[in-house]
């Protein structure tokens, strides 16, 4: 009997497995949950911890960015994320270096973000997440894009010793390219002096 053993055949006589002319560049064979093959896009899961505070007598919606510092968990910047020829507030292009949260080296997805929050009693919040295309050389604003949803906070009624957890609804714009640089913004939606604390992570997908 001729011997026809796999382990013994050359390279050019082995096949590709099952499913790979017709499965997408850039993914790759898993058995999935329900005990099938699956072609799955390749990428890399990647958390980043976010957080911060603020505490201020600032206007109803307010927006405000964090300042890499000392005090890097200070959101206490104002900022227009809604309009990028403010060169009052938004300084030229200090988002990429002194606002941001993450340079993106290759492109990706957002996959989720959760936070946890407190500060003052029953004061209202919102959380939000932009992108930017950094060009390096340039010091000229440009307008960021939102990605996913808003996450809208209310602080607990019983004050700063209690802690809310909240988690972005998948939606809008998710993906973003390599160089980009991830911004959040707080926005202010309570009147009078108020604070908010919070901590939270933000997982993201990166193509590879």
């Amino acid at each position: 009997m001729a011997s026809n053993l796999h382990s013994t055949l050359e390279e050019a006589q082995l096949h590709n497995p099952k499913g790979f002319s017709t499965a997408s560049n850039n993914t790759h064979p898993i058995k999935n949950s329900s005990g099938n093959l699956e072609w799955q896009t390749n990428n890399t899961r990647h958390l980043i911890t976010t957080g911060g505070y603020h505490s201020s007598s600032g206007a109803v919606d307010n927006q405000y960015a964090k300042q890499f510092s000392a005090d890097y968990h200070n959101f206490n910047i104002a900022v227009d994320v809604l309009d990028a020829t403010n060169g009052t507030e938004n300084e030229g292009m200090k988002w990429g270096h002194m606002f941001s949260e993450y340079v993106c080296h290759t492109s990706g997805s957002i996959s989720s973000w959760k936070v946890m929050y407190g500060g003052s009693a029953s004061a209202e919040w919102e959380l939000k997440l932009y992108k930017l295309s950094v060009t390096s050389g340039t010091g000229a604003n440009v307008d960021l894009t939102q990605l996913g949803t808003t996450l809208s906070l209310t602080n607990n009624s019983g004050g700063n010793k209690y802690v809310t957890i909240a988690d972005m609804a998948e939606g809008g714009t998710l993906t973003f390219a390599a160089n980009d640089v991830l911004v959040i913004v707080l926005v202010k939606k309570t009147a009078s002096s108020k604070t908010i604390w919070w901590n939270g992570t933000l997982e993201i997908a990166l193509d590879y």
